[in-house]
């Protein structure tokens, strides 16, 4: 966790005037529909943040679930600016789902992290993409454990750039097919492929953490990488910022190998979502029902209605099981994403 220096800020220091370290500031430009998403994480605070900002392991890391292995190209960071103790903002250059991405990270010391992108615009016959928001919220809760707050979505349009739209006719609607869809789509099902995306790097991130700390960088945790490449600037200007604003406690706890105990989603995530103990609940009166229909329609086998709507019982009860078991625990294996 961070270094309680102070009561106000926890990083050091007396807070502005502009109380930048307020909670409404720091998700100031995030639309109040954005989805949000939250779960504890087994790895500090400083750990997701260097995570999060840090857009070259996507590829790699959540190949299959955000774009794949081959999208993985040179970035191009630049434009990096530090704000002091207030954070740093740098202008990224990637490819993620066969397009090229081009926006700003901007680090909202000491928690937040936002992303804002534009995707390449080839086919002119069509819509132009929907732009790259992401807003995270970096939380440390203990020593070896943080908190990830998930803002996936738009942000809010500035009053200016409102305004001209609007004159200008150009005021983007509000209706999307894919978004009337996705709206239909329950929020625990979504919540469910979150856990997956974060379980993809989880251990990653778990082990490394220990590995730092058997080298005794804790002090320096940037000594303990080799960081060459542009895409290694917005991990080494955090690093710098963690050195002269920050301070990570130990000590850390010891590795974690029972992997039930590593993907606990249940504790992480479940347990404290209002929509994920609904879709479990939802679940299991799903598939008492189901036991009750196929006993229904055993009983009135001799109709050949009966036989399909038995069979359809059949199959769908291994399906409710597999969903039910993917709220408490999923282990993610790289070796089997391919």
């Amino acid at each position: 966790c961070i270094s309680p220096v102070s009561r106000h800020r926890p990083w050091g220091g007396e807070p502005s005037v502009e109380g930048e370290a307020m909670p409404q500031h720091m998700v100031a430009p995030v639309s109040p529909t954005s989805a949000t998403y939250t779960r504890d994480l087994p790895y500090g605070w400083d750990t997701l943040l260097e995570n999060i900002a840090d857009p070259s392991h996507i590829p790699f890391a959540h190949h299959g679930l955000q774009g794949t292995r081959d999208d993985a190209i040179p970035l191009n960071v630049s434009n990096v600016v530090e704000h002091g103790e207030h954070g740093f903002t740098f202008h990224f250059e990637d490819r993620t789902m066969a397009k090229m991405r081009a926006g700003t990270g901007d680090f909202r010391a000491p928690y937040v992290v936002t992303y804002a992108a534009e995707y390449e615009h080839t086919d002119t016959s069509k819509p132009r993409p929907r732009p790259f928001n992401l807003t995270v919220i970096c939380i440390p809760t203990a020593p070896g454990w943080s908190r990830a707050i998930i803002y996936q979505g738009k942000l809010k349009p500035s009053t200016a750039s409102s305004s001209s739209a609007t004159a200008a006719g150009t005021a983007p609607k509000t209706f999307s097919p894919a978004a009337l869809l996705f709206s239909l789509v329950p929020v625990w099902l979504v919540h469910l492929f979150a856990n997956r995306f974060l379980d993809s790097d989880l251990a990653f991130l778990h082990y490394q953490e220990k590995e730092v700390l058997a080298r005794d960088s804790l002090a320096d945790v940037g000594s303990a990488y080799y960081m060459p490449a542009p895409a290694d600037i917005p991990i080494v200007t955090l690093r710098r910022w963690i050195r002269r604003h920050a301070q990570v406690l130990g000590p850390l706890p010891p590795p974690t190998f029972e992997r039930e105990r590593l993907f606990d989603r249940w504790n992480q995530h479940t347990a404290h979502c209002v929509h994920c103990q609904q879709g479990f609940e939802s679940i299991g009166r799903w598939r008492r029902n189901t036991f009750a229909t196929l006993a229904l329609a055993a009983l009135a086998s001799r109709w050949l209605l009966a036989r399909v709507v038995a069979a359809v019982c059949v199959g769908l009860l291994p399906l409710f099981n597999l969903l039910e078991r993917q709220f408490k625990y999923a282990d993610f294996k790289h070796y089997r994403n391919h």
